[in-house]
């Protein structure tokens, strides 16, 4: 049992429900952007800037259900503190991402071994953001909390990975709208379930250790 009184299975499920359902919300924030720099025909850099605007709105929707569900068993932890971590570590995420786009002319003409040194970092850098943030608030409650970071990065990659093999593959020039806003719901659902559920199973490690001692950095 945890400290809420949950058995783990119990934590999981209502983890798994409620963290999928936040991330599906949250990403529907800068999909919205994202339409909406198509439709007005948005240039590039300030379309960029958009895309990382809304990111924070995804981070803050994502970092208050899990700061909800992670204060059940950790009731001390700052629940604005780590919406606020997440939401700023989505805009870094979304940041870069959206970095290769904005300074293709710069990189193109690289050697190909630089570029895909370049992608490996920045695709650790992408993963692991979520993560480092809120590692920041989780270290003051949990043991060996860096562990979250690995975790998250991994979900991350997981939830990425079914996003693009089931929306771009069906992605096709002249679709409707509607057809393409069902194709990528169903993406974001198959992110969103399979990053909670990897969090999840992370979130129940680090619970079931003894706390960590208390720091006020």
């Amino acid at each position: 049992m945890l400290r809420s009184g949950q058995s783990p299975r119990q934590f999981f499920l209502a983890w798994l429900g409620w963290v999928a359902l936040g991330e599906f919300a949250g990403f529907l924030i800068p999909t919205a952007a994202e339409a909406l720099i198509i439709s007005v025909g948005l240039d590039d850099l300030p379309g960029a800037a958009l895309v990382v605007m809304a990111g924070a709105g995804e981070g803050a929707v994502l970092g208050a259900v899990q700061g909800w569900r992670l204060s059940r068993e950790l009731p001390n932890l700052d629940r604005r503190r780590f919406v606020v971590l997440t939401a700023a570590a989505a805009m870094l995420a979304w940041a870069l991402g959206m970095l290769p786009v904005v300074t293709a002319p710069a990189w193109t003409e690289w050697p190909m071994g630089a570029v895909l040194t370049a992608a490996a970092v920045l695709g650790f850098a992408l993963l692991a953001s979520i993560g480092t943030g809120q590692w920041l608030e989780l270290r003051r409650h949990t043991a060996r909390a860096w562990l979250w970071i690995l975790a998250t990065a991994g979900a991350w990659l997981l939830g990425l990975g079914a996003f693009f093999a089931i929306a771009p593959p069906l992605w096709n020039e002249g679709q409707p709208l509607v057809v393409v806003l069902a194709i990528g719901a169903v993406g974001a659902a198959a992110m969103a379930v399979s990053m909670a559920a990897v969090t999840g199973w992370a979130a129940l490690h680090l619970l079931r250790r003894p706390a960590g001692p208390q720091t006020t950095a």
